[in-house]
């Protein structure tokens, strides 16, 4: 079972997941037509999963959700970093329609497009990862909050407020 953190942050990650039933929907029905078989990737281990998700474990929790979330569209990923380039000479450019509203809500944060971008083999798992194994993602990192709170490595800010609801520690940012 969840904890209350955990659960809070599985709960805004269900949320972008379910974002565009329909155009998931529409990517399971043309699989299928095609022949395709979808097969899941192999499991990450707990480790592996630690390692995965270090690299966002310590943002806020709405962060990671945008993040997790825009995981599963790793073009529109590619896509939005191109956008970016293109929107620092032209201001007046606007995103697709297409993009899902977690790719579009990232673009608030050109460092990640770009980061998630340059490495797009790190995206796509951690998209399987959220498809496949959400509650091994959420576990992993709790526990590297756990060991960055219990080491000083993070704390209570000017920028940040992290908080024990539970077992768990949520980081949300200070100013709402």
């Amino acid at each position: 079972m969840l904890k209350a953190g955990a659960a809070a942050l599985a709960l805004l990650l269900a949320g972008f997941g379910s974002a565009h039933p329909v155009l998931a929907q529409e990517q399971v029905a043309a699989a299928d037509a095609s022949g395709d078989a979808t097969t899941s990737p192999e499991p990450l281990s707990a480790d592996e999963m630690e390692v995965l998700v270090a690299r966002i474990a310590l943002y806020p929790d709405e962060l990671i959700a945008v993040i997790t979330a825009a995981a599963l569209y790793p073009l529109q990923i590619v896509e939005a970093a191109r956008f970016l380039e293109r929107y620092e000479k032209d201001k007046s450019l606007k995103p697709k329609d297409s993009w899902d509203g977690s790719v579009v809500s990232l673009l608030n944060y050109p460092g990640i497009v770009k980061m998630m971008s340059d490495d797009l083999e790190w995206t796509q798992t951690l998209g399987d990862a959220i498809a496949y194994q959400q509650k091994d993602v959420l576990l992993a990192i709790q526990q590297l909050r756990d060991e960055a709170v219990a080491k000083g490595v993070i704390k209570t800010d000017d920028k940040i407020q992290v908080v024990k609801e539970n077992d768990n520690f949520v980081i949300k940012s200070a100013s709402p």
